[in-house]
């Protein structure tokens, strides 16, 4: 691709200003580049420009492209990130300098190179997601070259794309970069299996192409019938997908035979359901191969109905989406940036909510092996989908236990489950969940995670939050030091609920209410609450809202309080509490610190509080200082 390609493509959807942008880069980077050559021998610039060309495959920003297009320029020529910024603007050569950051890494061993990797594409990929577009861009062009390296840097580089960035890909929804790094990485990993593959898959093409015409006519003319809109293709499989079937199933390479794939693209999601009703009418669907993954969406938000049939004396499979879930389904997040929709965007959150828990997981390891073996587990695993008694679909890794959901629907239930639910039948905390299963987590009042449930665990936010449970608590519950009564004496003071009087009230401790939180009290007798968030998680597991009351917070509150703040233990933490408190214009008393044998420090402090937003006030600066876990209301003197 020469520059005069790249943007007669990028004419098709981009304005004058950013084409202008656009060939600024290039200039740049040609300049930058000049003399300097590939190990190819072509001239350096070759490959920026392959780099831009595969972002604008996916019609991405004019940012973007022309960061694709400098984003080598730091790293191999004497350009700095302030020449950039200077000439470019902030945001361009803030891209740069993410993809710089993930590379040039000198570690070791391999385990660890590749940990620091991780780590850096991690972090630059939070702070913005098209910094790992760029970085795939620039993999996949660098392995469609990887012939011009020596052997023992092909297959290091093979071994990292296949481990890495295939995987990053998937998890970022685009498919076509995900199938494209699996078959160039195999093709170095397993020469002589891939050149097998193609040796006997390529003499079947011309057959296979046949039948795929002749099911494409068949399926349209019942289509049709039924007034159906839609697109028929072929869908190529991709010889790594074929590779693992076989080694996943056992199978003999003289085995694989199930090589035919359609997709069907429709007008609405109704239109997918009956096109797999009309599948199923024409040829027998083969058992336990349909998959609903537009009811249950995987974690990438990848949406599709899968089956597969038996049709012309051979199985065949089929994938069912509308065209809005097929784009999601190529490109991912890439697709946020053509139709500028990851402002807001409630899916979106919900794509990234797998590196959010690993960023969480990594922040707190130091170990290599560790974060390796909890990364994979996340980004690599099958997954199963399960659900709560009220129907809603947690998708989990294949081999996660019921401490593994009770972490993933809230912290709380996950540091409390001592039993679970499942289909109706009460089953130990290891028992593996299989899809379709619907699990209720039973609860004690008190915080207990063993030690041990990290030998059972599967997910990273399970591991996590156990580790960490262990480190503050050294594994010992955490118990209040208050008295029932003397909480009650506090909660009837300073919640009213709508039509109760001289009525009894405790604070959840599942959750914590502290003033001018929403909150709702549920009934245990005529004139017994309990107050819990509006959202708590461990309180919205219970179907109670029939039974629910009203309750807010007396605005009227004058009257000395207690505070109860656990803590990591550290020189100079309970001054820094009390200069924090003073510097919210409270006084002091009583003020107690006590600290156990596990590095643990509790704090009591009492103040009589102007109104609920001073509570709030002292609370929340409370909530900031370095060490402090865990700040509420405990009992009135």
């Amino acid at each position: 691709m020469d520059i005069d390609t790249l943007q007669s493509e990028l004419e098709k959807y981009l304005n004058k200003k950013d084409l202008i942008i656009i060939r600024e880069a290039y200039d740049f980077a040609e300049e930058k580049h000049r003399n300097t050559l590939r190990e190819s021998g072509e001239p350096y610039i070759i490959h920026p420009l392959a780099v831009a060309g595969i972002l604008a495959s996916h019609r991405l920003d004019a940012t973007t492209i022309a960061a694709g297009l400098l984003h080598d320029t730091v790293e191999d020529t004497k350009c700095s990130i302030k020449d950039l910024e200077k000439k470019f603007g902030k945001e361009i050569a803030m891209l740069v300098e993410g993809v710089t950051k993930i590379t040039g890494l000198t570690y070791r061993s391999d385990d660890e190179v590749s940990a620091e990797a991780i780590r850096r594409l991690m972090i630059a990929t939070a702070k913005d997601l098209r910094v790992i577009l760029i970085k795939l861009a620039d993999r996949l062009h660098n392995m469609r070259t990887l012939s011009f390296l020596s052997e023992d840097r092909r297959l290091k580089m093979a071994k990292e794309t296949i481990n890495i960035y295939a995987p990053l890909a998937y998890r970022l929804g685009i498919a076509s970069l995900k199938w494209e790094l699996e078959d160039l990485s195999f093709k170095y990993i397993e020469p002589a299996i891939y050149q097998k593959f193609k040796l006997r898959f390529g003499k079947k093409r011309e057959d296979r192409e046949k039948d795929i015409n002749k099911l494409i006519m068949i399926l349209e003319k019942e289509l049709s019938k039924r007034k159906i809109q839609s697109e028929i293709i072929g869908r190529p499989k991709h010889f790594y997908s074929i590779y693992k079937k076989m080694i996943s199933k056992g199978r003999a390479f003289e085995e694989v035979n199930d090589l035919i794939g359609l997709r069907v693209i429709v007008k609405e999601t109704r239109d997918c359901y009956e096109t797999l009703g009309v599948i199923h009418s024409l040829w027998p669907p083969i058992h336990g191969k349909f998959k609903d993954y537009i009811a249950m969406p995987k974690k990438n938000l990848y949406q599709s109905l899968h089956t597969a049939v038996v049709a012309l004396k051979q199985p065949v499979e089929f994938q069912i989406r509308t065209k809005e879930m097929d784009a999601t389904a190529e490109e991912g997040i890439a697709a946020h940036w053509r139709y500028k929709q990851v402002a807001g965007d409630k899916n979106f959150d919900k794509k990234l909510s797998w590196l959010r828990e690993v960023l969480e997981w990594q922040k707190g390891s130091e170990n290599t092996k560790e974060f390796m073996e909890f990364l994979k587990i996340d980004l690599f695993d099958d997954e199963i989908y399960v659900m709560t008694p009220k129907g809603d679909v947690v998708s989990l890794p294949a081999g996660s236990c019921a401490i593994d959901f009770a972490y993933a629907i809230h912290t709380s239930i996950g540091d409390r489950c001592n039993g679970a639910v499942v289909n109706g039948r009460i089953v130990p905390l290891r028992y593996l969940l299989k899809t379709g299963d619907i699990i209720n987590i039973l609860t004690s009042k008190t915080p207990s995670p063993k030690r041990d449930w990290l030998k059972i665990v599967k997910t990273t936010t399970a591991k996590s939050k156990i580790r960490r449970f262990i480190r503050v608590s050294g594994g010992i519950p955490i118990h209040v030091s208050s008295t029932i009564n003397t909480l009650n004496k506090l909660a009837r003071s300073i919640v009213l609920i709508d039509g109760v009087s001289n009525k009894v009230v405790k604070l959840s401790r599942c959750c914590h209410p502290i003033p001018n939180d929403k909150i709702i009290a549920y009934p245990s007798s005529k004139l017994r609450y309990t107050v819990h968030k509006f959202d708590c998680p461990h309180f919205m597991q219970k179907d109670l809202k029939k039974n629910l009351a009203k309750a807010s917070w007396n605005e009227d509150c004058k009257f000395h309080i207690m505070l109860k703040i656990i803590a990591d233990d550290r020189v100079g933490l309970f001054a820094d509490i009390l200069n924090t408190i003073a510097a919210a214009n409270v006084n002091v008393d009583p003020a107690r610190a006590q600290a156990n044998a596990n590095g643990i420090v509790e704090c009591d402090i009492g103040f009589i509080p102007e109104d609920l937003d001073h509570i709030s006030h002292v609370i929340n600066r409370i909530k900031k200082i370095r060490g402090v876990k865990i700040v509420f209301l405990n009992h009135q003197i």
